[in-house]
């Protein structure tokens, strides 16, 4: 009984649940990137991604870090079926959290500056809040006090990836759907080449090429184009670039990436499958 009074006494001194904080820095390719170590790895730069689950690492960091019972698998990503490799029962530490027998996959890429990747999974039934402003992540047991100025959207899941509602305007026609929440692709829409067709996409104006490749090395040819305007929940942003790859993917391509997403300051609620949005200071 004394026990259960002095953590509703903490609680309430505070206004919420204990806070773990991680800092981050959001590179030029718009990944965010914090402090990690696997085992007893040295310091690795790590991803995060939300639109993953997992943890994985890249073959040209492996030397850095001793990892276990090493095993074989086939996995599917936007190019196709692949062979990959994963080592079980390791420990990830990030700041002051900890994370044991997990499953490290070992892939080819990852962001630019960046030894691997770590997915949304590992906050499940958390509250993950994500402050470009101040690059600081927040873990906690409850959502915080004070949302003004947040708007609150469904946050929906398929084959491991996280969804919300937007609206993309070309002219005269809209595209209504649910878009990837994707913090891993450094892009602002990445939509798949049928698409821009179906919406006279060929009519907007070309901002650049490029290419992406995923994490096992498939590469996509992008062109780049600029949207007149993108709607999420009741924000309009204007002038957004929007990119199509030249052949489909075996994953469908509507995705909203971090170039685009990290305008907003977010608020994750694992419990509830409910995000929380709010324009920050970026551009």
């Amino acid at each position: 009984m004394l026990r259960v009074l002095l953590m509703l006494l903490v609680i309430s001194a505070h206004g919420q649940s204990k806070l773990d904080t991680i800092d981050f820095v959001l590179n030029k390719q718009n990944n965010v990137s914090v402090k990690a170590r696997i085992n007893n790895s040295d310091t690795l730069n790590l991803m995060f991604h939300s639109s993953y689950q997992g943890v994985s690492v890249i073959k040209e960091s492996l030397a850095k870090i001793q990892l276990k019972d090493k095993q074989n698998t086939n996995l599917q990503t936007w190019g196709g079926r692949t062979d990959a490799e994963f080592s079980e029962n390791n420990t990830l530490f990030i700041s002051e959290l900890q994370w044991d027998s997990l499953a490290i996959f070992i892939n080819d890429f990852s962001g630019i500056g960046t030894d691997g990747k770590f997915g949304y999974d590992l906050f499940k039934d958390k509250i993950l809040s994500i402050d470009y402003d101040h690059k600081k992540m927040e873990i906690s047991e409850t959502i915080p006090k004070n949302l003004k100025g947040y708007q609150k959207l469904t946050l929906s899941f398929s084959n491991g990836s996280m969804f919300i509602d937007g609206e993309l305007h070309f002219g005269k026609m809209k595209l209504k759907d649910k878009f990837m929440f994707h913090t891993g692709y450094g892009g602002s829409i990445l939509l798949d080449p049928k698409l821009g067709k179906d919406f006279n996409a060929d009519e907007l104006k070309t901002v650049s090429t490029s290419e992406l490749k995923d994490a096992y090395g498939n590469v996509f040819k992008l062109e780049t184009k600029l949207l007149p305007k993108v709607k999420i929940g009741n924000k309009t942003i204007k002038n957004v670039e929007l990119s199509f790859a030249t052949r489909s993917s075996d994953i469908p391509m509507k995705v909203f990436g971090n170039g685009l997403l990290k305008q907003f300051n977010v608020i994750f609620d694992f419990k509830q499958n409910m995000i929380y949005l709010k324009r920050n200071s970026l551009k």
